[in-house]
């Protein structure tokens, strides 16, 4: 191996077997964002998935790099703004390691993508932002059994664990359902860019402990997260470790993995006593019909720069649930249509709307991360 690989390989645990079976692994990161930057840029320096060796560095990501992306996503440039992720990502990656095999998916990962995409690699880090991501990332992987390296940040805080049906608890053992709880997400309550690198970190270490293998990990005394979340507060630097177990119940890993069915909005289907989530088609159907429609963003403000839909009233999620007066000007006549980033916190807000009386529908909108 290179001497670029030394420090590792000096490492008894590493060595130039496990240095070996690095350069050959198979990994793929859901999202460049700020857990997925860090976990790139560790990866391909230590030098996973070589071509030479037949390995690869996966990527899946559908985002363009934004102003607000360079706080935390620590992979991209101001140069970057407007480009695809997985395009700047290809370029920034190569310059670090030349022999990197790093392959680009350009899309969403949706229902209709996931086993062909995920059936490629071996080992999964999960860099999503969104519930919707996180459950059908987890679905895929009980049914093809392969390991998710879990990541999760909000404010100064930070969890990591490992779900693997086959060795330990999946996602759905933990939570088997979205709460039906507002939980706000990183544009709504934020986070310092360096929590996301210290996560993102983690999820690296741990993939490269799965790349080299359960027996070998054994051998040389390395602990995986499987099985354990390990939660970092950077508030007070604590650090603590919570045992999970498989749930006999799991509405995935418990039953056999033919029965496992992949829906998009899987994180969606605690809205039991919702409507349907309608479509953009729908909502212009609804707009010829001539019923009376308001349309709500519940976004926080600095996501408008992202695009906004023409005669949508823009209350956020947080002022709309804790604010009776947000309601006042709401046609109680009218249908309500509200939509957000992914879904989740306009489904939060058609729950709460229709607790108050209003006939309320969610729109999922397909923004950019």
């Amino acid at each position: 191996m290179s001497v670029r690989y030394a420090r590792q390989i000096v490492l008894p645990e590493i060595g130039e077997e496990g240095q070996a079976l690095l350069a050959k692994a198979r990994i793929l990161v859901v999202g460049a964002g700020g857990l997925g930057s860090p976990a790139l840029l560790y990866l391909t320096a230590a030098g996973v998935g070589l071509g030479s060796h037949g390995g690869c560095i996966g990527l899946i990501d559908d985002d363009r790099v934004d102003a607000s992306n360079l706080q935390r996503q620590i992979l991209f440039r101001e140069s970057d703004q407007a480009t695809a992720k997985v395009e700047a990502a290809s370029q920034h990656l190569a310059a670090l390691n030349s022999e990197t095999h790093l392959v680009s998916h350009q899309a969403r990962l949706t229902a209709a993508n996931a086993f062909e995409i995920l059936g490629a690699y071996d080992v999964i880090i999960d860099g999503s932002d969104n519930f919707s991501t996180k459950y059908l990332l987890n679905d895929a992987a009980v049914k093809l059994g392969k390991p998710v390296v879990y990541g999760s940040i909000l404010g100064f805080e930070g969890q990591v664990s490992v779900f693997w049906a086959q060795q330990g608890p999946c996602y759905r053992c933990i939570y088997p359902k979205q709460s039906t709880s507002h939980i706000p997400n990183c544009a709504e309550a934020g986070t310092l860019g360096g929590i996301a690198g210290v996560i993102g970190a983690m999820q690296a270490v741990e993939a490269c402990k799965l790349a080299l293998g359960i027996d070998h990990c054994r051998k040389y005394g390395l602990e995986t997260l499987v099985g354990q979340l390990l939660i970092f507060d950077a508030r007070t630097w604590d650090i603590r470790k919570l045992e999970l177990s498989r749930a006999t119940t799991c509405p995935n890993c418990s039953r056999p993995v033919d029965d496992i069915a992949l829906s998009d909005d899987a994180a969606i289907a605690w809205c039991a006593d919702q409507p349907k989530p309608i479509t953009l088609r729908d909502l212009a159907d609804l707009w010829d019909s001539g019923i009376p429609l308001t349309l709500i963003d519940v976004r926080e403000a600095v996501e408008l720069q992202q695009g906004q839909l023409e005669g949508a009233r823009h209350i956020p999620l947080g002022a709309l649930l804790a604010q009776a007066e947000a309601l006042d000007d709401i046609d109680p006549a009218s249908l309500v249509v509200v939509y957000c980033q992914h879904g989740m916190r306009s489904a939060r807000a058609v729950a709460h709307l229709r607790a108050q009386g209003f006939e309320a529908r969610n729109l999922l909108v397909d923004w950019p991360a």
